[in-house]
């Protein structure tokens, strides 16, 4: 029943950081260490006038220390900006991933009529090719952790890299629907690995401070690559769109030569000389690691003197709030109907009676800005601000989609129902693109302690592609039953989405892993 309806625009699932946002987020935090530099100074006694605080030497004096300050500010300015381009450097690598997911989820739509006329495919079986990709996401995504913590976050990056490169070969010398199929498939494994290993690998080499604008661009490029995957393919035949789903992966092969290893990998796995190096080349050459790496090795030698991390430990008391909030968010992120609006769109609009080609354009317009904006948001507003704000959107935009229908159904203001649908589905993107789309992806790679990551990241992915399956699946079961009453089953989800984030999901922002863990410890 699924494949009956036509593909559109691909889901924009599992979010690049302005350069104006991430200066200001770097004054403020070099602001913040050149007071704790004159407070230092302050604190010293006369005789310790040489003494180091922190990186900079400080007199006693006050006039002195506030001197120093201004003088060693343009150390800091330098460490800071040596880390702000290897931050950025490694994090623009990372969503070449992110794009890549993209192009995969989006490929299904453009490719739909090349496909079918090239290799005769029926509507039914170019429906299975499209939604097998959730299979081999489901796949992809158990096996993530496990590969993350066992092989790096690089390795892991590359691994889905090369699959995905197998993938599309296969699709490109595909010459009937087992082969498309099976490359289907491949690229599932790719978006289910890298759906998981891009947000923890961003959230484990940011700063504090932009870790939340940082780790918001892996949805920002997966909405890129949905509708660069749109916009190319409406010029590009079927087998021709397969490079734009080849170039991130051959980009994310070469640019992963050169970024670090997540620092907190290696301090987990025991190499404290590559953790070192791998941190202090996050952090400027000439930056102070030695408090955050500090930080980190107590971290994680408190977690190694814990028993090995089993499924069962999931549901120990310790583990179990955060359990509850990812899992929960990635539930609410999926009843709130994001794959049904996102595979259906364009079925969506003329089944209103809109144009599903210009529907779908302006969605394509309003998607990447609003997910930019959201990145600059979330370490200014927080992720429970734009959660809240997020799903009270969404409510609003399934309400007023299934007021259009339900006029549309009893024969009322016939003349509204096409601006009602229009109205509403935008309004639906335009809401979660802020927030129910990036934050539960943030939020999953913030949670969780080292030790439980791989087990609690793999449930968490796992669920949010589960849950991908079964909307989009019986999305058109459920409009054959009421199209109004889906939309409204919709915006009922949304609100109690906003009930469970007021009630249950912390505030991240602003902390760093460790802190967060101590936090969440002292909730449960």
């Amino acid at each position: 029943m699924a494949a009956a309806f036509p593909l559109s625009t691909a889901p924009p699932l599992p979010l690049c950081h302005s350069a104006a946002g991430i200066s200001l987020a770097f004054r403020l935090g070099r602001s913040r260490r050149t007071r704790h530099d004159v407070h230092c100074a302050l604190r010293l006694p006369a005789a310790a006038a040489g003494v180091t605080c922190g990186r900079t030497q400080r007199a006693t004096a006050v006039a002195a220390a506030q001197g120093q300050a201004a003088a060693g500010e343009g150390i800091h300015d330098s460490a800071g900006e040596g880390s702000l381009r290897m931050v950025l450097l490694s994090t623009a690598v990372a969503v070449c991933g992110s794009f890549e997911f993209g192009t995969c989820v989006g490929y299904s739509a453009p490719a739909q009529a090349g496909i079918v006329s090239d290799i005769g495919l029926s509507n039914s079986e170019y429906g299975v090719f499209g939604s097998i990709l959730t299979i081999g996401a489901m796949i992809g995504a158990l096996t993530s952790g496990r590969l993350a913590d066992t092989l790096g976050r690089k390795m892991t990056m590359r691994l889905a890299a090369i699959v995905g490169i197998f993938g599309w070969l296969t699709i490109y010398f595909a010459k009937g629907a087992t082969m498309l199929y099976l490359g289907r498939v491949l690229l599932g494994y790719c978006t289910g690995v890298l759906s998981y290993v891009v947000p923890v690998f961003i959230s484990e080499i940011a700063p504090k401070d932009l870790r939340g604008g940082l780790a918001t661009s892996n949805q920002l490029f997966i909405c890129s690559g949905c509708s660069a995957a749109y916009i190319i393919g409406a010029l590009l035949s079927w087998r021709s769109l397969v490079l734009v789903g080849l170039l991130p992966c051959a980009f994310l092969l070469a640019g992963l030569l050169f970024i670090p290893e997540s620092p907190r990998w290696l301090a987990n796995i025991g190499k404290e000389k590559e953790f070192r190096a791998s941190l202090q080349m996050l952090r400027g050459e000439k930056a102070d690691i030695s408090r955050e790496a500090t930080e980190i090795r107590e971290y994680i030698e408190s977690v190694h003197s814990l028993p090995t991390a089993r499924i069962q430990d999931l549901f120990d008391s310790k583990n179990m709030y955060a359990v509850i909030v990812g899992v929960g968010l990635m539930v609410f992120q999926q009843l709130g109907g994001i794959n049904a609006l996102g595979f259906y769109t364009s079925y969506i609009f003329s089944s209103a009676g809109f144009s599903g080609k210009l529907g779908t354009t302006l969605i394509g317009i309003i998607q990447i800005p609003i997910t930019l904006f959201g990145a600059l948001l979330m370490d200014r507003s927080g992720r429970r601000a734009l959660l809240l704000v997020s799903s009270s959107g969404t409510f609003v935009g399934c309400f007023l989609t299934g007021l259009s229908f339900y006029f549309k159904a009893q024969g009322l203001y016939t003349e509204l129902v096409p601006t009602l649908a229009l109205y509403g589905i935008l309004a639906y993107y335009a809401a979660y693109s802020i927030g129910m789309g990036p934050v539960p992806w943030v939020i999953m790679s913030e949670i969780f302690s080292i030790d439980m990551k791989a087990i609690a990241g793999s449930l968490v992915t796992l669920v949010s592609w589960i849950g991908s399956f079964a909307i989009s699946y019986s999305f058109s079961f459920l409009m054959d039953w009421n199209s109004a009453g889906t939309f409204f089953l919709f915006s009922a989800a949304s609100l109690v989405t906003v009930l469970f984030v007021a009630m249950l999901v912390p505030e991240t922002k602003g902390r760093t892993l460790e802190e967060i863990q101590e936090s969440l410890k002292a909730s449960a």
